[in-house]
């Protein structure tokens, strides 16, 4: 599976060319302790991102707490693979028992880029011209002994139940980029589900984003996760100034690592931008219609399609 809007989206990185020297990749950027020619030289093709082995990585999900989550659902004899793409794309990937599709349970593709927003969005927000970013290319956390049910139905693009795995992935996103010295880890989620799993440790770069985003799970936090998914998808999550559907614009989410990318969210004119808009937007979930969509829509195509 790809995420296609992945490239389209992230419009303002660069990605880090490791046949360059460091001066060429950065500049005069000051990233002592980040990077050394080493780290990026293609040599490195075991290392997850130029840095950790496979048993420092085990090691890493040890301490989060992932290991004992997955052996408490039945997955034993926990193994890692880590490998390298020619487009620098870095693998994690966990399995159980042995190392074949069907018994993959958690796919994670990273790269590293650099960041850059337009100019006239980091002279409004006081925003860093240049950002050492680790990108999430994909992220899945896959059960495979497990099947849908009515109290965890499939969500759109979904083709297997969760492990519910992801708090611990976020404690080990951390670990890694305080290791590997980053900004943080960007990620640009397809659906409004995804933001909204991602919402317990990312925000939005834009402060606009992330107050839409608070702003409908606070008007509609009686519904479930997959019926805010679908919501969005039908058009029926309407924003009551407009009495026009929400749509939901996939843009950068950040999970801050550095001291400087925690002060940009913390900063007064981020604060006070989210407040403004948060306080502005009031929304309903005609969730009747979006009944009748839904229905619909899946005679046409099926949920993990969409």
């Amino acid at each position: 599976m790809r995420k296609p809007k992945k490239k389209s989206i992230l419009k303002y990185f660069e990605p880090i060319d490791s046949g360059k020297t460091l001066s060429e990749n950065f500049g005069s950027l000051d990233l002592e302790g980040s990077f050394g020619y080493f780290a990026l030289s293609s040599q490195n093709k075991n290392l997850f991102l130029n840095r950790l082995d496979v048993d420092t990585l085990y090691g890493m999900i040890k301490k989060v707490g992932l290991v004992d989550h997955l052996l408490g659902l039945g997955f034993n004899n926990i193994q890692i693979d880590i490998d390298k793409d020619d487009a620098q794309i870095h693998y994690l990937k966990i399995y159980y028992e042995k190392m074949d599709p069907e018994h993959l349970l958690i796919d994670l593709r990273v790269s590293e880029s650099r960041f850059m927003p337009q100019k006239r969005f980091c002279e409004e927000y006081d925003a860093p011209t240049s950002l050492d970013m680790v990108v999430i290319e994909w992220l899945s956390a896959q059960n495979p002994k497990a099947t849908f049910d009515p109290n965890k139905p499939q969500l759109p693009g979904q083709s297997k139940p969760g492990l519910g795995s992801l708090n611990y992935m976020m404690e080990l996103m951390y670990i890694v980029g305080e290791q590997v010295v980053k900004d943080g880890f960007m990620d640009v989620p397809d659906h409004f589900h995804g933001a909204v799993m991602y919402s317990r440790k990312f925000k939005f770069f834009n402060p606009s984003h992330e107050a839409i985003l608070r702003a409908i799970l606070r008007d509609i936090k009686g519904y479930s996760l997959s019926d805010m998914s679908w919501g969005m998808i039908t058009g029926t999550i309407i924003d009551k100034n407009t009495n026009n559907p929400q749509v939901y614009d996939p843009s950068e989410q950040i999970f801050p690592v550095s001291k400087r990318m925690k002060e940009y969210f913390e900063s007064k004119k981020y604060k006070v931008k989210f407040k403004k808009i948060y306080e502005s937007k009031k929304y309903y979930f005609d969730y009747e219609k979006m009944c009748q969509i839904r229905e619909k829509m899946l005679h046409e195509s099926k949920t993990d399609e969409l």
